[in-house]
Order: structure tokens, then sequence, then C-alpha cells
């Protein structure tokens, strides 16, 4: 267990600062990092980030819940380097952004929030499991007789990809474009708290504007024709209307938060699971452990990992003071291991008893899409340990993604058994 400034008087001692969170080490497991900086320097200021870290779990769960001095309205800091010509560039990639759900307070933050919650709402969600089932299925199917297949390429990447699509409204023939231009925006978000590269930030912004153009036809079409989906309910004429780029903001950040976020529940899950057998071997035997094991999966390495926020106000914690309009990142993945709140907390334990994890944040931005994504990897676990016998990681080495906010896998190569095709649905 680490040691813990908590229970040893005196110990302040700084760790130096040496460590890169964004290294390739530190990236393939950086729970040994955050246990140092929990237990010696748990407010802590990273240069390179240029912003301050709270790892435990407590004050990660203060932040998150206190708006009125954490604010998610920090676009104006996150683009700050950005000066004369370039602050002009790149407008239309900041104001967009500045529009978007995440980045919001009250009061406008509520009136976002309610046609997505609208839009998600537990029928039409609940209503998108057999379509889950079916894709998951007809995925397993492509791979299930060659007895090797990539769990990122060939299943987490793809499954998340067809049912947010689905969610939205987008139709099948446009959803590796869309896919495209998400990824060209997650780049572009992808710096925590540092400068973001001028190179990304120019793909970021030339797939904002080709998503307004696409999204507000798409928005066009269906006040023309209504249908059953999330786009069906953003662009309803009512008091909660939202105007064209309110519109384009909340579908971009809708689709990239739950492409994000089932991707990585899947890849990480499964890594965890691979690494674990004697869980695959509980699961196989107690499949009613599903639910319980996905939201260890979460809480044990889940998809994201931080959230940023600005201080509205000088704040004094654990004898340091964040100065206003300093940045701040909320560490959910160190505070998901806090041994103060989990016992045994780097064990994977599916069945874990009470799991107050944060991986979904917490307050008034809790992911309004957590329930889509518990049913995606309820329904995904089921089907991959259910039909891919003998699972087990292939020879090759991991390379995670370059991205201190949203936490997954580039490639994780599989092999089983082969079987025949068309498993049960």
């Amino acid at each position: 267990m680490p040691v813990d400034s908590r229970d040893t008087p005196g110990l302040r001692q700084e760790p130096a600062q040496q460590y890169d969170l964004l290294s390739p080490d530190i990236l393939a497991d950086p729970y040994p990092i955050y246990d140092l900086l929990r237990a010696t320097d748990p407010v802590h200021f990273d240069e390179r980030l240029d912003s301050w870290l709270l790892l435990r779990y407590d004050d990660v769960l203060d932040a998150l819940s206190s708006p009125e001095r954490f604010s998610s309205d920090r676009t104006a800091a996150y683009l700050g380097h950005l000066q004369g010509a370039d602050a002009e560039r790149f407008r239309q990639f900041a104001d967009i952004r500045s529009r978007m759900l995440i980045y919001n307070d009250p009061p406008r933050h509520t009136r976002l929030r309610r046609p997505v919650r609208r839009g998600m709402s537990v029928r039409l969600v609940n209503g998108l499991r057999p379509r889950i089932r079916e894709v998951v299925h007809e995925l397993i199917d492509a791979v299930i007789e060659d007895g090797r297949a990539d769990g990122i390429d060939d299943l987490g990447a793809r499954i998340p990809v067809v049912v947010n699509s689905d969610l939205i409204g987008i139709p099948a023939a446009d959803r590796e474009k869309v896919k495209g231009w998400t990824a060209d925006f997650v780049a572009a978000i992808n710096a925590g708290g540092a400068n973001v590269p001028t190179a990304d930030l120019e793909r970021g912004q030339n797939a904002v504007l080709a998503m307004r153009e696409y999204f507000l036809d798409l928005g066009a079409a269906r006040r023309a024709e209504p249908r059953e989906d999330m786009l069906t309910a953003l662009v309803r004429r009512d008091e909660d209307a939202l105007g064209d780029d309110d519109l384009v903001a909340t579908c971009i950040v809708t689709l990239f938060a739950g492409l994000e976020t089932g991707l990585n529940l899947i890849g990480n899950g499964l890594l965890a699971l691979l690494r674990h057998p004697e869980q695959v071997a509980l699961l196989a035997e107690r499949p009613d452990l599903v639910p319980g094991a996905v939201e260890e999966f979460l809480r044990y390495d889940g998809p994201l990992h931080l959230v940023g926020r600005l201080a509205t106000e000088d704040i004094t914690l654990r004898r340091q003071t964040i100065k206003k309009g300093d940045k701040v990142l909320v560490m959910l993945g160190a505070a998901n291991h806090d041994p103060e709140v989990f016992p045994a907390p780097h064990e994977l334990d599916i069945r874990r008893g009470e799991n107050k994890h944060v991986a979904f944040s917490h307050g008034i931005h809790y992911c309004p899409g957590a329930e889509l994504s518990r049913i995606e990897g309820e329904i995904a676990f089921e089907a991959i340990l259910g039909r891919l016998s003998g699972l087990r990681q292939a020879d090759g080495p991991l390379e995670w993604q370059p991205n201190l906010s949203f936490r997954g896998l580039r490639h994780l190569p599989l092999e089983f058994t082969p079987a025949p095709r068309k498993g049960p649905r």
C-alpha cells in the first residue's frame, strides 16, 4: 500500500517534476504515479500541464459538486496561448467547443442538458438493446471463424460507432466519415491542460466546419420528417429549442463522448479480464455478475481519467492555494483508486460491493449517456465471453492512446478457438 501523508506527520516532500503523464510508460500504467502524488502531494501543480491536479476521492467529489468554485467554462484558458491571427483563425473551433454541454455552467448548462436528457430517455435507450445485441453478434460473426481478432478495431471501436450513430440518427452510409471527423476533433482537445499543437487545431476546426454543415442539413431533414432518434428530439420547436450552433455542438459532444466512452470501456475491460483469468472463469460460472463486472471495469481502468475545471476564486485546499483563473484537472482515475474509499483498489474484483466510482463524473455533469454505455458493456461482454471460447491476449506490444482525458488502447490483439458463425441472438 502506498505511503500516505495523512498517516505520516510531516511527510510533504513534493515528487520531483520528472514524470510526464503522456510518456508511454505512464500511459501504460498511470496508477503508481497517481498513488505517489495522492500520498505525498494530493493537490499537485503540474508544470507541464500548467494545471493543478486533484487526486483524492473526497477532493474530486467536492470539485465535481461545486461548479460555482470549479467552473467548466474554460475555453478561453484552454486556448489562451493563441494570439492575434491564430486566435481569429481558430475562432469557429473555439466557439463551437464553448457551446458544448461539458464546457458550460448553470444556467446555460441546465438549458442545454434538458433536450439531451429528452433525447436519451430511458425508453429510447432501452429500446436500443435489441439493436446493440444484433450489432455485437454481427461483429463476432465476422471474426469467429478466424480464431483471431483485434479487440479495438474489430469490436470495441465498431460497437459504439453503430450504436451512437443509430441513437443520434446518422445514416449507416455516413458513419465512417462522421467517425473520421470525430477523431480529428478529439485530437484537438487531446492535451488536457497543455497547449494544443496548431496542426491538431487545424484538423479539429476543419472537422467542426464539416460537421456543422452535416448536422444542420440532417436536422432540417428531421424537422421535415421526424423519427425515433435523438436528433428529432433536439430539433423540436419548444421552449428548449436549440439554435443552430448549439445544435451542432450538442451533436458533436454526444457523438465523441459516446464513441470514446464505449470504445474504452470495452477495450480496457477486455484487457483487465485477460490479465485476470480467475475473473473470466467466475463470469463463466456466474453470468449474473456481468452488470457488477462492468461497474468494476469502470472503476478499475475507466474510459475517462480526468475532467478540466477553472477556479472562479482563490481556493485553499490541503495547504495549497489555487488562484482564481488557475486550471484544475480533476483526476477521476486517481480517485477511483483511492484506498480510503476502495479497499485493495488495484485488485480487479467483479464482486466488489458498494462501488461509488466517479468514472462517469458526478453532480450536474454526470454523463447523460452513462446508462447507454453500461448497456453496451453488458451486452458486449456477455457475447464476447460467451462465444469466443478460450479467449486470450495474442502476442504483440500494447500501445495506449496519447490522451490524458480518454484512456484507451490503439489495438488489442486477441486469440480464441475458432467456431462456426451465426451465434445466439
